[in-house]
């Protein structure tokens, strides 16, 4: 059977999927659910609001709403009006939401009616002058920002917008066109067979890109997407049971999840019959740890999907029954449609060792500064045509099989006493070890060109002695870490990955108990 074609722009999905799936459960939260009918009469009446509140077509629109049935609404209803949504992390201190805000040109904020205050605080941040919140409904509101930024009227793709971390610690903002997003979700739904009968368990912040492919890939297939609570993340057993519950068949979340749920939550197949799709992405997925996972859930496919912010998947890897763990894990190869390359230095293709470059419908329109986009301007030779490339900073090289293997990051590799080493490497062996259940190396700058080698883990049943003598056995004497400490728990982003930042400047009397940083 042929799927009808796809529409052109992301607010047209739930369209389609209102008038083909009327009563279908669409989006369930909080002990609420709400059917594709009821969100598209929702999501229009929403869309009037924000055009009658002077919302024009390419405004940037910052929605600062905690992940919820309201947060999801205020997406596709920015969408629907013709601006473009810029989801906030409402847990940014409000002078770097601020600045996050005049960066990227972003000219009004959504904040729960009931709960603007903090909305307010970032709008003062950015213009110095307090405003009263108009009221949209559904819970909303709207504030607008003096912030001296015209409509990207002449992006008319222009879709979305999402903040990575910039080289300045300051977060940038990722311009995505409406293709750079539907492309992914077009594929990702036939590659993983989803239909109006799977449930979509959306564990990601709104802010990070795998949340485009909840909102997105429920709403072209019709299946029903049910938010996970936040305060569960932090209780693998309870995530679990919550899978469970809730019936979940599609999860799409970071390896750090899927560990936890695994050594602390009693993950199995037998307790999660329904879970069919096991998806992962943004950080290495151990392999001893997934291969325990291939074993007890036996009868669930594995996706190993890899790519930035600036890419959105890219390549992946359906990790296939017959995966032996001691070859490693590939990242596979290109996503339909897009072309992935190794370049060297110079920007020329290479079969040796290169760093991963991506070029096609993925790739993003550009960085968000002082308001205005600036577009990628880099090729891959030799050129085809195939438009500007993006370089992921990421190294890899080609297997026998012509998979991409991942080699570590440029930025991940530190030289010391004439030795360059890949801090990725040393995680990979430390993380192998049966009494470790996670780990981070992290390099601490001393001067220029002088810094130490820091390993941080948590395990179980041995000391900082105990490991320090296991790691000895395991690694070369100039890949040893100068220092070694076990922790409670690793800092984390408020994505769920480890937060090296905060671990290399960590002060040895906190290094006991690391938490999330915002």
């Amino acid at each position: 059977m042929t799927r009808p074609p796809v529409p052109p722009r992301l607010d047209e999905l739930l369209t389609r999927a209102a008038r083909d799936h009327p009563d279908r459960p669409a989006l369930a939260a909080d002990g609420r659910t709400l059917t594709y009918a009821e969100l598209e009469g929702t999501v229009r009446r929403l869309a009037d609001a924000l055009t009658a509140a002077g919302v024009r077509p390419g405004d940037r629109v910052g929605i600062h709403v905690p992940k919820s049935v309201e947060a999801v609404l205020a997406v596709h209803a920015v969408l629907r009006s013709g601006a473009v949504a810029a989801p906030l992390d409402v847990a940014v201190p409000p002078e770097r939401t601020a600045r996050m805000v005049r960066n990227a040109g972003i000219t009004f904020l959504i904040a729960p009616s009931a709960r603007a205050a903090a909305t307010q605080l970032v709008k003062e941040c950015v213009d110095d002058s307090p405003a009263a919140l108009r009221l949209l409904g559904s819970g909303l509101g709207i504030l607008p920002v003096d912030c001296p930024a015209a409509p990207l009227g002449h992006l008319p793709g222009a879709g979305y917008v999402l903040f990575t971390s910039g080289s300045t610690g300051w977060p940038k903002g990722v311009l995505l066109s409406h293709e750079n997003v539907l492309h992914f979700v077009r594929w990702a739904v036939g590659q993983f067979g989803v239909t109006s009968s799977d449930r979509i368990g959306s564990q990601s912040s709104l802010t990070f890109d795998l949340s485009t492919f909840d909102i997105f890939g429920s709403a072209l297939s019709g299946a029903c997407l049910v938010l996970l609570p936040d305060e569960l993340k932090g209780f693998p057993r309870d995530v679990v049971g919550w899978l469970r519950s809730e019936r979940i068949s599609v999860f799409y979340a970071v390896p750090t999840l899927y560990r936890s749920m695994l050594r602390q939550g009693g993950a199995s197949g037998a307790e999660l019959p329904e879970l069919r799709i096991i998806a992962f992405a943004g950080e290495p997925f151990p392999v001893g740890d997934l291969k325990r996972y291939t074993e007890v859930f036996e009868k669930a496919e594995f996706y190993n999907l890899y790519g930035p912010t600036e890419t959105n998947v890219c390549t992946f890897e359906h990790v296939s029954r017959r995966w032996d763990h001691r070859d490693g894990l590939s990242i596979g190869r290109a996503i339909d449609g897009v072309r992935v390359e190794l370049v060297d230095d110079s920007h020329r293709v290479t079969r040796d060792e290169g760093e991963i470059a991506v070029v096609g419908p993925t790739v993003f329109l550009g960085y968000l500064v002082d308001g205005e986009p600036r577009a990628l301007t880099t090729r891959v030779s030799p050129d085809d045509g195939g438009g500007p490339a993006y370089l992921t900073g990421d190294l890899g090289h080609y297997g026998e099989d012509g998979k991409i293997y991942l080699r570590g990051r440029r930025d991940h590799q530190v030289k010391r006493r004439g030795y360059r080493i890949d801090l990725l490497d040393i995680e990979s062996v430390v993380q192998e070890f049966p009494a470790v259940r996670t780990c981070a190396a992290v390099w601490r700058p001393r001067g220029p060109g002088e810094g130490s080698i820091l390993l941080y883990a948590v395990a179980d049943g041995t000391t900082e002695a105990g490991l320090r003598e296991a790691v000895s056995t395991a690694l070369p004497r100039h890949m040893m870490p100068d220092d070694i400490h076990l922790v409670d728990r690793l800092a984390l982003t408020d994505r769920g990955k480890i937060d090296r930042e905060a671990l290399a400047s960590a002060a040895p009397t906190q290094e006991r108990d690391h938490g999330r940083r915002r």
